[in-house]
C-alpha cells in the first residue's frame, strides 16, 4: 500500500465530510440612504456694498420674504434694515431699505393675513438706548406702515419672532436694561398694529438670552439661546426655556460642559419634543462644531450629536423635514472650498448623517436661515463673498426635494475569516464612489468608524450596477459595515449599515487552492475548529494547543515543502506556496497534492486528522 492510499484510508475510516458554509446577512433596502440633493437655482441679491440675508419664509402666492440688513439699499447711512421679496424663481419683485442714519437690522420676519410683512430687529436711530427692539410693517410691495421701538436705556437686540394666534406678534431677544441679570431673555408680545400687550425677562443673575422662537402644540412657545446664570460652562451653556402662552416660564434645561456652547434655533418636534442646533466647543472634534439636541417634551436629552472637522462648524437653523429627519443649515471651516462655507446637513430621526453638501467659493459663504417649502424643496438664505455684485450679496437657495439613490441591495456575506459586501445600485448621479467604513461590537461597547477602502462608482448611470469589496482575515466577533457615498463636489451621505458575525469554525475544512492551476504562486486556505466535540480522535488535551502541519508533495510521494509546521489555536488560515522559493527539491509542472495534518496534542504526535487535496502546475 503506498502513501497516499494509506491517507485515503485513513480519511474514509474517519468518515468525515467537510462542508464549506457561507452565512449570508442580507438586507433589501431601497432606497439606502438619500443623495445630497441638486441645487435648482442660486440667486445673489445686493449692490457694491455688503447685504445679507438672515431670514426666509415662503409667502402665499409661492415666492418668498428675506429680512436681513443693507448697505447698499435705502437712503439713510449705516445699515439699513432690508426687506426683499421674490417670486418662486428667486427673483426680485422689490427691495426696500428701512430705518434711519445709523444701523438697523432684521433677524426675522413673517407675513400677516393682510399680504404684507412685518420684520423684527434692532436699531440704532431711534429709541432710548444703544441698540433697541425695532419693529417694522410693510405692505404686500414693501411700502413702509408703521415702525415701533422698544427699549430701555441700555442695549436691547430682537433676534426671532413668531405670529401669535390671535394676529398679533411675540418678539424674543436679550436686555440689558431690565431683568436680574446683566443680560436676560426679553419677550415682547404685541398686537397686529404693533401696540405692546406685555413684557417678560427671563434670566439669572449673570448673561442669558434668546437666539430663537417657535410656536408650541400647547399655545405656549420654546426659546434656545445662551446662560451664563445656569449650566457647568463659565462661558456659556446651550438653554432651552418653556413658556405659557403669557410669557410665563414653565421650565428651563440648559446644555453643555465647560467651553463655549450656543443653541441658535429651535422648533416643536413631531413626537412633541424639541430640535436645537447651534455649536459647541465643550464636544466635538474642531474649535467648534455644528451641534444638534433632540428632546422629549419636559425637555429632558434624548440624543445629542456634533457633525465637523478640525475647523469651526456652526449651525445656525434647523428644521424637521417632512420625511421625519432634520435639516441644518449654518457654515463649515473644516469642509469645501473656502474659507467659510455654507453647509447643509441631513440627518435621519434619530439624528445619524445621511448627507452633507457644501455650497461656496473661495471667500466667506454662510447660511442662515432654511425652511421646507410646499413643494418639498429646501430654500435657505444667507450671504456670499464668493459670487455676486458686492462685498457681500444676500444668497438665496433652492435644492430639490430629496432625492432618493436607488440602491437595491446591500448585502454583507460571511466566508470563513472575510466578510464580503455587495452592493447595486440603479441610478448614480455625480457619484465619485463608496468610502467602506466598519466599527466593532466589543464588550457591548460600539467603536468608532473606520474608513477600510474606496470602491470608484460611475458618475452618472442610469444602468444597473454591481459592487463588491472584501474585508479579510478578521477575528471572531461582530462588525457592522456602511457605504459613504461621495459626490465630485464633496458632498456624501451613508446608508444604513449591514450586521456580520465572525464564528470560530466548527468544522476542520482544508479548501482548493486558487488559482489552480497555477503558476508560479497559489494560496492555500484552512480552519482549525474551536471544539473537537464532531471528531472523536482529538480529545480534551487538543482544545487549547492544536500541531499543524502542512506540506506538499509531488506524485511520488516526496516532500516538495513546508508550508506549516507549528502550534496553532482555533481560527481561519492562509498560507502561500510559491515555487520560488522555499521548496526542497526541483519542481516541474504537473500534478502535486497539499496535505493539512492536525495533531491531538502540542507535540506534533499521537492521533491526527489528515486532508489532502490535488493542485496543478503549470509552466
Amino acid at each position: 500500500m503506498n502513501y497516499f492510499s494509506e491517507v485515503a484510508m485513513k480519511i474514509h475510516t474517519l468518515n468525515r465530510i467537510v462542508i464549506s458554509i457561507i452565512c449570508i446577512f442580507c438586507f433589501s433596502l431601497t432606497p439606502i440612504y438619500g443623495q445630497a440633493p441638486d441645487t435648482v437655482w442660486t440667486k445673489t441679491i445686493g449692490g457694491s456694498n455688503i447685504d445679507i440675508g438672515n431670514c426666509v419664509r415662503e409667502t402665499s402666492d409661492g415666492g418668498f420674504i428675506i429680512a436681513g440688513y443693507t448697505r447698499s439699499y435705502g437712503t439713510a447711512s449705516g445699515r439699513n434694515l432690508l426687506l426683499i421679496k421674490t417670486d418662486s424663481f428667486g427673483n426680485v419683485i422689490w427691495a426696500n431699505g428701512y430705518g434711519g442714519n445709523n444701523d438697523d437690522e432684521a433677524s426675522s420676519v413673517v407675513q400677516n393675513s393682510d399680504g404684507g410683512f412685518v420684520a423684527c430687529g434692532y436699531t440704532k436711530s431711534y429709541g432710548s438706548g444703544g441698540n433697541d427692539f425695532y419693529l417694522v410693517k410693510v405692505d404686500a410691495n414693501g411700502n413702509q406702515l408703521w415702525d415701533r421701538v422698544f427699549g430701555g436705556t441700555s442695549d436691547e437686540e430682537a433676534y426671532s419672532m413668531v405670529a401669535s394666534d390671535d394676529g398679533g406678534f411675540l418678539i424674543a431677544g436679550a436686555t440689558s436694561s431690565f431683568g436680574a441679570g446683566s443680560r436676560d431673555i426679553w419677550l415682547i408680545k404685541t398686537d397686529a398694529s404693533g401696540s405692546q400687550q406685555w413684557i417678560k425677562t427671563i434670566g439669572g443673575l449673570s448673561s442669558d438670552g434668546a437666539r430663537s422662537i417657535n410656536k408650541t402644540s400647547d399655545g405656549g412657545y420654546i426659546i434656545t439661546g445662551w446662560t451664563f446664570s445656569y449650566g457647568p460652562g463659565a462661558v456659556g451653556n446651550v438653554w432651552l426655556v418653556k413658556t405659557d402662552s403669557l410669557g410665563n416660564m414653565q421650565w428651563n434645561k440648559f446644555f453643555g460642559g465647560s467651553d463655549v456652547d450656543r443653541g441658535l434655533s429651535v422648533q416643536q418636534t413631531l413626537d412633541g419634543g424639541y430640535i436645537i442646533t447651534g455649536y459647541t466647543a465643550s464636544s466635538g472634534t474642531g474649535l467648534d462644531d455644528m451641534l444638534l439636541i433632540k428632546t422629549d417634551s419636559a425637555g429632558n436629552a434624548q440624543w445629542q450629536y456634533t457633525f465637523g472637522g478640525t475647523g469651526r462648524d456652526y449651525g445656525n437653523s434647523v428644521i424637521q423635514s417632512s420625511d421625519g429627519g432634520y435639516v441644518i443649515t449654518g457654515y463649515t471651516l473644516s469642509y469645501g472650498a473656502g474659507g467659510d462655507d455654507l453647509w447643509i446637513v441631513k440627518t435621519n430621526e434619530s439624528g445619524t448623517m445621511l448627507w452633507s453638501k457644501t455650497l461656496g467659493g473661495a471667500q466667506s459663504d454662510v447660511g442662515n436661515f432654511i425652511i421646507q417649502t410646499t413643494d418639498g424643496s429646501y430654500v435657505i438664505t444667507g450671504h456670499t463673498l464668493s459670487s455676486g455684485a458686492g462685498l457681500h450679496d444676500v444668497w438665496l437657495i433652492k435644492l430639490n426635494s430629496w432625492i432618493p439613490v436607488e440602491l437595491n441591495s446591500f448585502t454583507a456575506s460571511i466566508m470563513e475569516s472575510s466578510v464580503e459586501l455587495n452592493w447595486t445600485t440603479a441610478t448614480e448621479t455625480n457619484n465619485k464612489g463608496f468610502e467602506i467604513q466598519r466599527r466593532e461590537i466589543s464588550n457591548n461597547q460600539l467603536s468608532e468608524w473606520i474608513s477600510l477602502g474606496f470602491v470608484n462608482g460611475k458618475g452618472t448611470s442610469t444602468d444597473i450596477n454591481h459592487y463588491s469589496f472584501t474585508d479579510e482575515y478578521l477575528t471572531n466577533g461582530v462588525y457592522h459595515y456602511r457605504l459613504k457615498q461621495i459626490d465630485y463636489d464633496g458632498s456624501f451621505t451613508y446608508s444604513d449599515f449591514v450586521e456580520a458575525q465572525i464564528t470560530s469554525p466548527d468544522e476542520f475544512v482544508l479548501y482548493q487552492n486558487y488559482p489552480n492551476p497555477f503558476n508560479p504562486s497559489t494560496k492555500i486556505k484552512y480552519t482549525i475548529p474551536t471544539t473537537p466535540a464532531s471528531l472523536p480522535l482529538l480529545t480534551k488535551e487538543g482544545i487549547e494547543g492544536r500541531f499543524v502541519t502542512l506540506k506538499v508533495y509531488d506524485l511520488l510521494g516526496r516532500e516538495v515543502a513546508t508550508l506549516v509546521n507549528e502550534e496553532q489555536t482555533a481560527g481561519n488560515y492562509e498560507v502561500e506556496f510559491n515555487i520560488a522559493r522555499g521548496t526542497n527539491r526541483a519542481i516541474t509542472s504537473g500534478i502535486y497534492f497539499y496535505q493539512l495534518k492536525v495533531y491531538n496534542s502540542s507535540t506534533g504526535s499521537g492521533q491526527s486528522i489528515i486532508q489532502t487535496k490535488k493542485m496543478i502546475l503549470l509552466k
